[in-house]
């Protein structure tokens, strides 16, 4: 069974490991933003989660008119036959 003391060392260790991890995680994120920042790349504007949305789905439909519609399938250029080309429904092959 454990004692105090290897609990206590146990917990501090613990404590010790996440502090570092959250230590050089903040360190990583904000030298990312201070190069974003000096590139002109980070936005200016805090948006709500909502309008994050929002903009995220604008920009994927102004994107989606760059590829043709794809007659055989569906717009991902997925075939949307259900039996893969194969002439018969049953599966056995006779066609």
């Amino acid at each position: 069974m454990n004692n105090p003391s290897s609990v206590l060392i146990g917990w501090l260790g613990l404590i010790a490991a996440g502090g570092t991890a959250y230590y050089l995680a903040k360190k990583d994120i904000d030298a990312r933003r201070r190069a974003q920042e000096a590139a002109k790349t980070r936005p200016t504007e805090k948006l709500e989660w909502w309008q994050k949305i929002e903009q995220e789905s604008n920009e994927t439909n102004t994107m989606s008119g760059i590829f043709p519609a794809n007659s055989s399938g569906d717009n991902n250029g997925h075939q949307t036959s259900s039996n893969n080309g194969n002439e018969g429904t049953a599966g056995d092959g006779t066609g």
